[in-house]
């Protein structure tokens, strides 16, 4: 790997992913911790946002809540198509409300209904006494937005500032698996070779 900023590689990996019609291409998994201390991992779309990269959250589930309580996380892409996986280091940081707008405009829009239904007494990832309740919900809400809603203040976009990164490049047969470690230094990043 000659490329030592690992969001440039990253970006790079990503763009070749979804060339090559990778169903990875534009997700990712993210890992926080809980109020007891356990791991939480789950599946996200990882977004291309103000010249970084992103995720978007909605304050009322878990991960929101764990990410504004503790902002470090871990998150984890795997690219079959190239046999590449990265793992990132990262503190979460908010990003600029007109951004978030920007792009939540572009979210499917039973994904913007839900954004707005959590916020009526149906928390992300709360238990669901009455699906009928909640269908109803999202179809009142789905009719009263108008065309263009806006999002609602517990929609969230979270920018990924890395502290460290690591990539391994798996070779089938016998060659030997590749595996590099990026670390900020004085000068710009770091890039290390490791073990694999």
């Amino acid at each position: 790997m000659a490329i030592a900023d690992p969001t440039l590689a990253l970006n790079a990996d990503r763009k070749r992913a979804r060339e090559l019609g990778d169903g990875n291409a534009e997700l990712c998994w993210l890992a926080t911790v809980d109020a007891d201390g356990w791991p939480r991992v789950r599946t996200l779309v990882l977004r291309d946002v103000a010249g970084g990269l992103a995720l978007f959250v909605n304050a009322t589930s878990a991960k929101g809540r764990q990410l504004s309580r503790d902002p470090r996380c871990q998150i984890a892409c795997w690219y079959p198509s190239l046999q590449r996986q990265w793992r990132l280091d990262a503190h979460v940081v908010p990003v600029d409300r007109a951004i978030l707008a920007e792009h939540w405009r572009r979210r499917p829009r039973s994904s913007q209904v839900l954004d707005h239904v959590y916020v009526q007494g149906f928390p992300q990832s709360s238990a669901l006494a009455d699906p009928k309740a909640f269908q109803a919900a999202h179809a009142r809400l789905d009719e009263s937005l108008g065309d263009h809603p806006e999002p609602p203040p517990e929609a969230l976009a979270l920018g990924l500032e890395l502290r460290e990164a690591e990539c391994l490049q798996i070779h089938p047969g016998t060659r030997l698996h590749e595996r590099w470690q990026f670390r900020p230094g004085a000068s710009g990043w770091q890039r290390q070779a490791l073990v694999p």
